[in-house]
């Protein structure tokens, strides 16, 4: 019977064993038990009524992760160098990735939860079973603390991790998908240099790229100059979460849970120790980019 469905169907594949699913992500496969044969069937070129007497005829997995036209194309274009989206606007668009723990939570859930904190539609392409990516139009995007939101809010009432990389807004043109693979490169940099950090884009993980790329002698020399950093861990997150965070006391101090007071204590003894003040904008680059060594070891 699955030998007469794959001659009606020009992209279907036969197999004799169970395939890996992980392989297909845009077929729907049809197993017969009798013969044990595997019929796999692009999502595309199967109606919706034919789906329904299918199910109810053969043993059903949906391996088709975007049924949408638009997000099949967004899909194409991004991940398997197809063609600029015909249904795209002549706006420019904002590509962030995301990334979540494993766990027993359904797709569709997570695509509702994440919509759920949008005001403008967005499209949500799957590249795996936990990590995907959010297209957004970028005239009007979520702001970084809003994704802070997001992670917050699926880890407390999901429990899942998530972590979202944020991209450069542009314009859809023959190139974006070459700068989406530069972006994707760099949030696999990011997971290992940065790997706490729950919401990421350039200009945040650029300092850890630069701390990584730098030679021994170099290294060695930073970290002399500042071992303090090394040897007082609640000193070392005290100065990276001040200078991350503009060098403002109340805010710092409100993101320690500490008062004021005790913020301003820690900061002395630093200046004390060091004779850096953290104000002056080269000592502070200096000392953040020894804090993101000291981490990085």
């Amino acid at each position: 019977m699955l030998k007469k469905l794959h001659d009606q169907y020009p992209g279907s594949l036969l197999e004799n064993e169970k395939p890996d699913f992980s392989f297909y992500s845009d077929m729907y496969w049809l197993h017969h038990e009798d013969s044990g044969q595997w019929l796999g069937i692009p999502s595309q070129e199967v109606s919706a009524d034919s789906l329904m007497v299918l199910k109810t005829l053969f043993e059903f997995h949906d391996c088709s992760i975007h049924h949408a036209p638009a997000s099949q194309a967004w899909f194409q274009y991004l991940f398997s160098n197809g063609e600029i989206p015909s249904l795209a606007k002549d706006v420019p668009y904002r590509l962030v990735q995301f990334k979540m723990s494993e766990g027993d939570w359904i797709r569709e859930d997570m695509e509702a939860a994440f919509k759920g904190f949008f005001e403008k539609d967005i499209l949500i392409l799957w590249n795996g079973p936990a990590r995907g990516v959010i297209v957004e139009e970028a005239n009007a995007p979520l702001a970084e603390e809003e994704f802070l939101a997001i992670s917050n809010a699926f880890e407390s009432d999901f429990f899942v991790k998530t972590a979202f990389y944020i991209g450069i807004p542009n314009r859809l043109e023959a190139h974006l998908h070459n700068y989406f693979k530069e972006e994707q490169r760099f949030f696999e940099q990011a997971s290992s240099l940065l790997p706490a950090e729950k919401v990421l884009k350039y200009e945040t993980l650029f300092p850890s790229l630069v701390t990584g790329s730098m030679d021994a002698i170099l290294k060695k020399s930073l970290l002399s100059r500042l071992s303090l950093l090394q040897e007082d861990s609640e000193l070392l997150h005290t100065i990276k979460v001040f200078l991350q965070n503009s060098s403002n006391v109340s805010l710092t101090a409100k993101k320690l849970y500490v008062h004021r007071n005790t913020l301003q204590y820690r900061l002395d003894k630093f200046t004390e120790k060091t004779g850096l003040q953290l104000k002056d904008f080269n000592s502070a680059l200096t000392v953040y980019l020894a804090c993101l060594l000291v981490e990085q070891k």
